[in-house]
């Protein structure tokens, strides 16, 4: 399968499909337990214990909708398998657990979702301190039950949330990471939430929703920290770059194939930390060394079953 990593799998031809029947006997749970005991592993060498957890959505065609949620419309579908990942972030990266989110609408199951995150990351010892999400869970049931929680959280505001503020901005002039700011706003939202509102030099506006009233400093600290989620979101552009994808009428199948995308993205995650090496290097290496040991065992296999004529 590795040789159809970053494309479709029917282009091996009959090697193809007899890997999709394979497929058969692999269960989404083994993948998983696979995945957490890397990412376990992985995570008692580390000191730095910062970890992020994002959603990430791949657009699906499939009429079976059982393993399925609703996304944003994209490439003709507003379907999608969608995985809440727990990434673990700094110089050793690793997924350290992928899970297959199979509510229908992520933002009205979000409670349900983030009690499951909880979990996962109590049982890794690892304490959540704050939530960092995207605009599309920029709606009241997220907001009011992270306020329940009393929780920290930045999430990306819409563009109508802060619009009819864009003329009210405070003006003031202070650099942050190499970024000029040149204007700020914190005012209370109809969600319970504060919004803040900055200007970038260039026009730029960042928005986004917070717990609770903050100053300008707060709210600079607060988008660079959005701004490191990046972490994870270069890891899922990796994970496409590198994800095998199939023309299946099997969900199941694919939802497999997807968490085997991540594990063997952990494994490069891992030689990267001793050993610079491209994505595509690690993919074709793989795929060779596995090639030699197939053929050894085949003529291992051979010489054992050969027998001399009398």
């Amino acid at each position: 399968m590795l040789k159809a990593s970053g494309s479709y799998l029917s282009r091996l031809g009959k090697d193809g499909r007899r890997a999709l029947r394979k497929l058969n006997a692999v269960q989404v749970e083994d993948v998983r337990d696979a995945l957490r005991k890397m990412g376990r592993m992985t995570l008692r060498g580390v000191r730095n214990r910062r970890v992020a957890v994002d959603f990430h959505a791949i657009p699906q065609y499939h009429a079976d909708k059982s393993f399925l949620s609703r996304i944003k419309p994209t490439k003709g579908t507003s379907w999608g398998l969608v995985q809440a990942a727990i990434f673990l972030l700094g110089r050793t990266r690793s997924f350290l657990d992928v899970i297959p989110v199979t509510v229908k609408n992520v933002a009205e199951g979000f409670k349900a979702v983030m009690e499951v995150i909880v979990k996962e990351l109590e049982e890794d010892k690892l304490r959540l301190v704050m939530v960092f999400a995207d605009r599309e869970f920029a709606v009241n049931e997220v907001i009011r039950y992270l306020l329940e929680l009393g929780l920290d959280f930045v999430i990306s505001a819409k563009a109508q949330m802060y619009k009819k503020y864009k003329g009210m901005l405070q003006d003031v002039d202070v650099s942050f990471g190499g970024v000029r700011y040149t204007g700020f706003l914190c005012v209370r939202h109809g969600s319970g939430a504060y919004l803040i509102i900055l200007r970038k030099e260039d026009g730029k506006i960042i928005a986004f929703l917070v717990r609770r009233e903050i100053d300008l400093h707060d709210a600079i600290v607060l988008a660079e920290m959005y701004r490191e989620r990046w972490g994870i979101e270069n890891a899922f552009r990796s994970l496409e770059e590198f994800r095998i994808k199939t023309r299946t009428c099997d969900v199941r199948k694919e939802l497999v194939l997807v968490l085997l995308s991540y594990l063997l993205l952990n494994v490069w995650f891992l030689i990267r930390s001793w050993r610079k090496v491209k994505l595509w290097e690690f993919s074709v290496s793989l795929s060779n060394l596995l090639d030699r040991e197939v053929r050894v065992e085949q003529e291992h296999a051979f010489r054992e079953v050969k027998t001399p004529f009398p």
